[in-house]
């Protein structure tokens, strides 16, 4: 199993280089071990086009905070930037 630095390294060279033989290339030597398949650097990528993020139980919450914190900022801009208390 990759760790989150390790699939965010993949998706980064994945899409840089689109090719999946140069992204376990510089996995392995950076990593020293074993790269990902063929088939799990694309789903990857893709999963961090769906969710901005290539780990699956991080995203939700990501997601989450951002909106919430998306939400708050709107509020500001409606309120003429009134007080608002936690921010």
């Amino acid at each position: 199993m990759a760790a989150p630095r390790e699939k965010s390294f993949s998706v980064l060279e994945y899409r840089t280089s689109k090719s999946v033989v140069t992204v376990q290339s510089a996995f392995r030597a950076k990593h020293a071990k074993d790269p990902p398949t063929d088939k799990t650097i694309p789903a990857w990528s893709k999963q961090f086009t769906e969710t901005g993020s290539p780990c699956k139980q991080k995203a939700s919450m990501l997601t989450r905070v951002w909106q919430e914190l998306e939400y708050r900022i709107d509020v500001c801009r409606v309120t003429c930037r009134a007080h608002i208390q936690h921010l």
